[in-house]
C-alpha cells in the first residue's frame, strides 16, 4: 500500500496583548522564530496586513512581541516567498498585487494543481480518501455560518485543508512545495475579493471536486479543479478592476 504523506492544517497563532506585557520591561520578549513567521505570513496571506502596506520595524516590534532581528529574518525569508518586498533604505512592505500578477499565479498554479491532483489520485489509499471526506465534512459545517470576520477566518482555514487533503497524496515534495506557495499567493487575492461576499465558496463545485476523487476519474477532476481556479481568479479579477488596480 502507498506511503501517504499527512497534511497539517496551519492555524493561525494568537498576537501577543501588548497589555500583557510588563509596562516596566525594558527589552523586547522574543517569540520562536518559526511561530513569527507563521503568524507574520498569515496576517500577509488574510489581508491583515494589506498589499502594499509598509511594514515598519517599531510597529510590528510592539504588535508582534518580537525584537527587530527576528523580524527581519522572518520578513527576509518572506521576500524569497514572494509575500514581501525589500527596498534599499527603504525596509520592507508587503507585496503589491495586480491583474498580471494574478494571471501570472493563476496559469502557474494551474498547471502544477492538476499534476499533483493526478498524482495524488493515482497514489492514494483507503485513509486518503477519508481524510479527503473528512475535511469537506469540517468545511461543509462552517460555510452556511459565515457570518463574522472569525467564522469566515475558519471557513478559510477548512477550505485549505480540504484542497491540502486531495493532494495529500501526491509522491512529489518538490510538487507540493511549489502547490502551496501558489495557493497561499492565491489566496491574498480571494481573500480581497470574497471579503464583502455573503458565502465564502462554492460548495457544490467542491462537493463535485470531492465525488470525481473518490471515482478516481483523473480527467473530471482535473477539469473541476481548473473550472474552479478560474472561476475564483474571474472573481479577483472583477475586484481588482472595480477598484481600479491595473
Amino acid at each position: 500500500m502507498p506511503t501517504q504523506k499527512k497534511t497539517v492544517g496551519r492555524g493561525r497563532p494568537k498576537k501577543a496583548d501588548p497589555s500583557d506585557m510588563d509596562q516596566g520591561a525594558s527589552e523586547t520578549v522574543d517569540t520562536e522564530p518559526t511561530d513569527l513567521r507563521a503568524r507574520l505570513r498569515d496576517d500577509v496571506i488574510s489581508c491583515v496586513l494589506a498589499p502594499g502596506q509598509r511594514l515598519k520595524l517599531d510597529e510590528l516590534r510592539s504588535c508582534y512581541n518580537a525584537s527587530v532581528g527576528s523580524l527581519r529574518e522572518a520578513l527576509t525569508h518572506m521576500v524569497f516567498e514572494g509575500l514581501v518586498s525589500a527596498e534599499a533604505n527603504r525596509g520592507f512592505c508587503v507585496a503589491q498585487i495586480s491583474l498580471s500578477d494574478l494571471d501570472d499565479i493563476t496559469e502557474v498554479r494551474l498547471d502544477i494543481e492538476r499534476k499533483a491532483l493526478a498524482q495524488s489520485i493515482e497514489h492514494g489509499d483507503d485513509q486518503w480518501e477519508a481524510d479527503i471526506v473528512a475535511a469537506y465534512h469540517m468545511m461543509v459545517k462552517v460555510e452556511a455560518a459565515v457570518t463574522s470576520p472569525t467564522n469566515r477566518r475558519i471557513w478559510v482555514e477548512r477550505h485549505s485543508r480540504f484542497h491540502e487533503a486531495l493532494i495529500a497524496a501526491c509522491p512529489s515534495n518538490w510538487l507540493l512545495r511549489f502547490r502551496s506557495l501558489l495557493f497561499d499567493q492565491a489566496q491574498r487575492y480571494r481573500t480581497l475579493s470574497v471579503r464583502k461576499s455573503p458565502a465564502p465558496g462554492r460548495i457544490d463545485e467542491h462537493r463535485k471536486l470531492l465525488e470525481a476523487v473518490l471515482e478516481r476519474d483523473t480527467e473530471k477532476a482535473c477539469e473541476i479543479i481548473e473550472n474552479h481556479i478560474r472561476g475564483t481568479a474571474e472573481n479577483a479579477r472583477k475586484w481588482l478592476i472595480e477598484n481600479g488596480m491595473r
